[in-house]
């Protein structure tokens, strides 16, 4: 009997071409690679970087690809710098001119028909709302809130934007956005919801919304970190996804 076959993403290799600050916090990455010519990007589509943490150990984090330019093979992927782990010096050091490897693009979120649409996340979910927002221009509007620390923090984001700053509260917790979404006056007719952020966090604000009335098939949510593990709030390894309609155990 023969082996089963292991499909596994291919494998890239891209130039660093423009790096800059976004916020602060945040620095966005410009690679090129010939092999992304031509391959179309999703909202929210990730990709997982090869890196090498500081003994030398490859370690494997992943980003969300905030913009594509298929006819140059450009990716810009959005870095949070937080931690001291290998993708918060990755993001924080690289420069133009060196190279990177990496996997994918991959991720489930489909974008789906709506009467309105909910998105939800922390920081680390910043490039996904922002990609997500811009592909529903035109459609059924969006509303969004969003947990940073601070002003600071910030971006240009399209759709209706709350900001919720924790200043100085520890970030991964539901409490600050449960509270502004029960605070929130939600549209008439059948939304989509998109929660994005600290896994536990994000599958407790699944009942939440839930119980706002948005069905459960039409809750999409995602863990982009884990609460204990400061890198993963820079770049997500392993990340659980849960797509509508799914449960945990």
């Amino acid at each position: 009997m023969s082996a089963p076959i292991v499909r596994r993403s291919p494998e890239h290799t891209a130039d660093v071409v423009a790096t800059f600050a976004v916020t602060p916090r945040m620095r966005r990455i410009t690679v090129r690679a010939d092999s992304m010519r031509g391959v179309e990007i999703r909202p929210a589509q990730d990709v997982e970087l090869l890196l090498r943490d500081a003994s030398g150990r490859r370690v494997k984090r992943r980003y969300t690809i905030r913009a594509a330019r298929p006819d140059t093979g450009e990716l810009d992927l959005d870095v949070l710098l937080h931690g001291g782990g290998p993708g918060a010096a990755w993001g924080a050091g690289v420069r133009p001119g060196e190279q990177v490897q990496f996997q994918g693009p991959r991720g489930k979120l489909q974008v789906r028909p709506a009467d309105w649409h909910l998105l939800i996340g922390d920081e680390s979910a910043l490039p996904a709302i922002a990609s997500i927002s811009e592909a529903l221009t035109g459609r059924a509007p969006a509303l969004a809130l969003i947990e940073v620390e601070d002003e600071g923090d910030e971006l240009a984001v399209r759709g209706h934007v709350s900001w919720v700053h924790r200043r100085g509260a520890e970030p991964g917790t539901a409490e600050l956005l449960c509270a502004a979404l029960a605070d929130r006056a939600l549209p008439d007719g059948a939304g989509q919801a998109y929660l994005l952020g600290e896994t536990r966090a994000m599958v407790a604000l699944r009942a939440v919304v839930e119980d706002r009335g948005i069905a459960h098939d039409a809750v999409f949510v995602k863990g982009y970190w884990n609460r204990g593990r400061p890198d993963r709030l820079a770049g997500r390894s392993g990340s659980p996804e849960l797509s509508p309609g799914s449960r945990r155990p």
